[in-house]
């Protein structure tokens, strides 16, 4: 679902409330991502800014649908406001792949080839190689474009410079893209 930008916390929370009041067993998911300063201190930002998840056994029933779309900060579900479905395809293969790096997504290590390509041997950006839009080389930030819910998604994700090995090629098991 869309929410309020900068309000997911707060609307994380509200939800939170709403499930436990109403007895419904379902996580409310917002995806973070770790990022560094110039200073190398690290910090938390949403990954999706203004979208969150909820992951449940049981579908949604009209009145928890209801009391969602009337919390404060609430803009929309993804598909459809009348018609709420799950996630499916690709969508949840995304987010499926990224609970397997947990709700906070690390930074990847990656290294440049020769040729100047970032090659990510591992890490939560460990094959979206053909979907990295931009690297920032600086701040140790890699733009990844996804295709997600019938529409273009930008998001960045950090990344940790690793040192290659003096004569080793291209590693097999990395994902490159050129920076």
């Amino acid at each position: 679902m869309m929410v309020k930008t900068r309000g997911e916390e707060k609307f994380k929370r509200r939800l939170e409330k709403l499930f436990a009041h109403a007895s419904y067993d379902a996580d409310v998911i917002l995806f973070k991502k770790k990022l560094r300063t110039r200073k190398n201190e690290e910090y938390e930002k949403p990954l999706l800014p203004g979208y969150l998840f909820i992951a449940c056994k049981d579908k949604l029933d009209l009145g928890l649908i209801w009391m969602i779309k009337r919390t404060e900060d609430f803009y929309r579900f993804m598909n459809s406001n009348r018609d709420v479905k799950p996630l499916y395809g690709r969508d949840l293969e995304f987010v499926q792949r990224l609970l397997t790096f947990g709700k906070t997504q690390g930074l990847s290590k990656a290294y440049f080839n020769e040729n100047m390509r970032i090659v990510v041997v591992d890490g939560p950006l460990k094959g979206f190689s053909g979907n990295i839009y931009k690297v920032n080389r600086r701040q140790q930030r890699v733009t990844v474009l996804l295709e997600m819910f019938q529409s273009n998604i930008k998001f960045d994700l950090g990344y940790e410079l690793i040192a290659m090995a003096p004569g080793q090629g291209q590693a097999k098991t990395g994902q490159e893209h050129t920076g």
